[in-house]
């Protein structure tokens, strides 16, 4: 299964690059994002890992940040990326 990221995940994952870059440096971006992206490979092979949420929703923390998703027929969608120190959105919760 393949994974897709929404328009607002990918436009928060700039933000993070932007932020650990600016803050931590090109290495430890690099180290943030690619596991990152090892956790959406993750998902694609594992698309239940992830807690149940509201909905078809379905959450995974990696290291400190939410990944928001939903399963769908061919592929996993990403819809959010989520600092774990946000408040949730109360719709969202299981």
């Amino acid at each position: 299964m393949r994974w897709e990221l929404s328009r607002q995940a990918s436009a928060e994952i700039d933000d993070i690059i932007r932020y650990t870059d600016l803050n931590f440096g090109t290495e430890q971006t690099e180290n943030y994002v690619g596991g990152l992206y090892n956790a959406f490979d993750l998902l694609s092979d594992n698309p239940k890992m992830g807690q149940a949420w509201a909905g078809e929703r379905r959450c995974l923390i990696y290291r400190s940040h939410y990944v928001f998703y939903r399963i769908l027929d061919d592929h996993i969608f990403i819809t959010d990326i989520m600092n774990t120190r946000m408040k949730i959105p109360p719709e969202w919760k299981a």
